[in-house]
């Protein structure tokens, strides 16, 4: 009886881990989705909030900083801030043509050059 007693303490112990470590997790993602709904309010960002929103390190954000690469505001000579609108289009400039959108121009401009000529 003892022996059956022990396997039983066990396995509830192994329960309760196993619930504390659930439990753990969905506070960490709660905090993350708390994070992130917080992130989308902001107009002005730190730069945590913009490596966040790009993907890029800070030590790489701060490098463009520095060289004057990423559109950026100190309000004294510490603090970084950043304009959430001015970030998210420096990010989609210089935008890359897909293979079909080049043949369509190729297309229109041999179409455009042929037909002026004749």
């Amino acid at each position: 009886m003892e022996a059956g007693a022990t396997a039983g303490r066990r396995y509830l112990l192994t329960i309760k881990n196993n619930l504390k470590n659930m439990e753990e997790r969905i506070m960490a993602e709660l905090a993350e989705i708390k994070n992130l709904t917080l992130l989308a309010a902001k107009s002005v960002l730190t730069i945590d909030d913009v490596a966040l929103l790009t993907g890029i390190s800070k030590s790489t954000l701060y490098k463009m900083t520095c060289k004057k690469q990423l559109p950026h505001y100190k309000p004294n000579s510490k603090l970084l801030f950043f304009n959430r609108k001015e970030i998210e289009e420096w990010a989609q400039q210089n935008r890359v043509n897909t293979w079909a959108e080049a043949e369509q121009k190729a297309l229109a401009y041999s179409l455009g050059v042929k037909g002026g000529t004749r």
